[in-house]
């Protein structure tokens, strides 16, 4: 009796071991772990949390942030999902979904240049 509870607990390990949730949660804990151990412990320097530029000092409250690049990682962004809906509307049982997403690219085409202008 005692042989048979050994290999269903035995099982039972097998089958948490082999479970998903469990390997990303010790993965987690592994890399956790890892992270602590080898993180070296450095005080906060004044030095080095001052702000500089191209490796010279400089003041952090002059710099401008721009956001022209964002602008088009935001075109790119809107356009390609709208190119992906489009590919996987094909195959929907009514023609009135890729017309929907085609109308709402229209519609993302022309909101471009009406943002652009409206700074």
């Amino acid at each position: 009796m005692p042989k048979a509870s050994a290999e269903i607990r035995c099982h039972m390990l097998a089958e948490l071991l082999s479970n998903p949730l469990f390997a990303f949660i010790a993965a987690l804990l592994t890399v956790l772990a890892l992270f602590l151990i080898a993180n070296p412990r450095t005080r906060p320097n004044e030095e080095k949390a001052m702000p500089y530029v191209c490796g010279e000092k400089g003041d952090a409250e002059r710099t401008p942030v721009s956001i022209h690049i964002f602008e088009f990682a935001f075109a790119f962004l809107v356009l390609d999902v709208i190119a992906v809906l489009l590919i996987f509307s094909y195959n929907a049982p009514s023609p009135a979904l890729p017309l929907a997403y085609l109308a709402l690219a229209a519609l993302a085409l022309y909101s471009f240049p009406v943002l652009r202008r409206r700074r």
